[in-house]
C-alpha cells in the first residue's frame, strides 16, 4: 500500500510539473494530495488524513483553480528554443538523487526505530479536533471563517469592476 500511494503522490507531483496548462496542473496537484492523505493514513493518522483532503486537496486547489480561471491567466506562451538536452539532464540527475534518498533511508537506523517501536495510544480523534476547535478555539476559527468570507467578496468586487 506504501507503493501505491507514494507512486501516486510522486506521479501527481512529476504530471504537475510538466504540465503546461495552469488548471491540469491544479487537477495534478490535488492528485498529489490525494496520495499524500493515503500515506497518513498508512501512519494511523486518520486526523491529518481527513485534514490533507479537505484543506489541501479541496479548499487550497480549489482557491487555486477560483484565482486562475478568475484572472484567466492559464494561457502560456511556448518556449522558443525546446531545450532536450536539460531535461535529459535534469531527469537523470532526479533519478540518481531518488535512488539515492532511497538507500539512504532504508540503510538509516531511525527507519529501524521507528518501525520497531508500538502506535502511541493517544492519537487524536477527529471527535477530539472538533471538540477542541469549537470549544477552546471557536473565537479564531470564527474569525478566520469571516477573514475568509471578505477576502472572497473583495475579489468578487474587483473583478465586477473590471468587467
Amino acid at each position: 500500500m506504501f507503493l501505491a500511494f507514494a507512486l501516486i503522490t510522486l506521479g501527481g507531483a512529476f504530471a504537475l510539473l510538466i504540465q503546461r496548462n495552469a488548471v491540469q496542473a491544479g487537477l495534478c496537484m490535488m492528485l498529489s494530495f490525494f496520495g499524500m492523505a493515503g500515506l497518513f493514513l498508512l501512519l494511523a493518522n486518520p486526523v491529518a488524513a481527513a485534514l490533507q483532503i479537505i484543506v489541501y486537496s479541496g479548499a487550497i486547489t480549489i482557491l487555486f483553480l477560483f484565482v486562475v480561471m478568475l484572472l484567466q491567466s492559464h494561457r502560456e506562451e511556448p518556449s522558443a528554443h525546446p531545450r532536450y538536452i536539460q531535461k535529459i539532464l535534469s531527469a537523470a540527475l532526479v533519478i540518481i538523487l531518488a535512488l539515492g534518498a532511497i538507500k539512504l533511508v532504508q540503510s538509516s537506523k531511525t527507519l529501524a526505530d521507528i518501525q520497531a517501536a508500538s502506535p502511541a495510544s493517544d492519537l487524536i480523534t477527529l471527535e477530539k479536533l472538533g471538540e477542541r476547535l469549537f470549544t477552546d478555539h471557536l473565537v479564531a476559527l470564527e474569525a478566520i471563517g469571516l477573514l475568509l468570507l471578505s477576502a472572497m467578496i473583495a475579489a468578487v468586487v474587483l473583478i465586477k469592476k473590471e468587467a
